[in-house]
């Protein structure tokens, strides 16, 4: 009899790929929108002057042709910025990553069409849902700019103050509504009780709001002002949503961010969702982990 022995090896576990941190605006307006003039090109400019990785485009559907923007609109890098398609509808769900329009009965049947499609689902303008008797959405805006501005004009004084100050420093202008969003933040802890449900910054540009002379919203601003960092392990469409599904992502409110940290805290991977707070305003929300 022969013994034959056999040494077995087990094959090596390749390593996962290292994360990194993309900085990324979501819900972003161009020509294609009712509400808006602005140009790609100005948004690109926008991007590389600020430093973003990434553009979530959400048009409102153009009327008569509602695929129109999906399919004439940017898509892939652009001089290093990433273009990822979507759409805005009425029933305020945001649709990130889809190809062709959706129409739907309700906000559960559009959320499954745009499922269907591999694309991320996004409730915007949570202050002005009244039934949230749906499910299956990946994400809410946690803070919304048009929201915020639209708070801003029911205190005339307030305003005044801000109009003023825009005229010698509209940076400052802008900060001048950073505001903890109380609301949308007690509605975002309640569904993760439940759930992961991923918090996100809705930029909501729309570059269309002129006061007295004066470009309240331009892209450098408003795309400038807040953001929405994923960790992902590369630069790409896919590779953005998935890590969008996955939670692993996180606010920045990147004006208020101490110097010399650039807005990245990669971090948050492994953190429980809190509030990073600096002077006493708002800086980062962090998603929450092992839901």
């Amino acid at each position: 009899m022969v013994l034959l022995l056999v040494s077995c090896r087990s094959a090596p576990v390749p390593a996962a790929p290292a994360l990194r941190d993309f900085r990324g605006v979501i819900h972003v307006h161009s020509f294609h929108s009712h509400d808006s003039r602005g140009t790609y090109e100005e948004i690109l400019a926008a991007c590389k002057k600020r430093g973003i990785d990434f553009v979530c485009m959400t048009d409102h559907p153009p009327k008569g042709d509602p695929g129109r923007s999906l399919r004439e609109g940017w898509r892939g890098l652009h001089d290093g910025v990433l273009f990822i398609q979507g759409a805005e509808y009425g029933d305020q769900i945001m649709a990130l990553g889809i190809r062709e329009p959706i129409s739907s009965r309700s906000r559960r049947e559009r959320i499954e069409k745009i499922h269907a499609q591999g694309g991320v689902a996004i409730v915007c303008h949570p202050e002005e849902v009244d039934d949230w008797n749906f499910d299956g959405f990946d994400g809410m805006e946690i803070w919304n700019t048009h929201a915020i501005f639209k708070e801003l004009l029911s205190d005339p004084k307030a305003l005044l103050q801000a109009l003023k100050l825009a005229r010698e420093d509209l940076e400052g202008a802008w900060m001048t509504v950073l505001r903890r969003p109380e609301k949308n933040l007690a509605k975002w802890d309640e569904l993760n009780k439940v759930r992961r449900v991923v918090g996100i910054a809705g930029n909501d540009a729309h570059q269309n709001t002129n006061v007295m002379g004066v470009q309240l919203d331009p892209y450098d601003v408003s795309l400038g002002f807040v953001t929405t960092h994923v960790l992902a392990e590369e630069l790409t469409e896919e590779a953005v949503l998935r890590a969008l599904k996955e939670g692993r992502a996180y606010v920045a409110f990147e004006w208020v961010a101490p110097e010399g940290t650039g807005g990245a805290v990669t971090t948050v991977v492994e953190a429980l969702r809190e509030e990073v707070t600096v002077g006493g305003r708002p800086w980062i929300y962090r998603n929450p982990r092992g839901r």
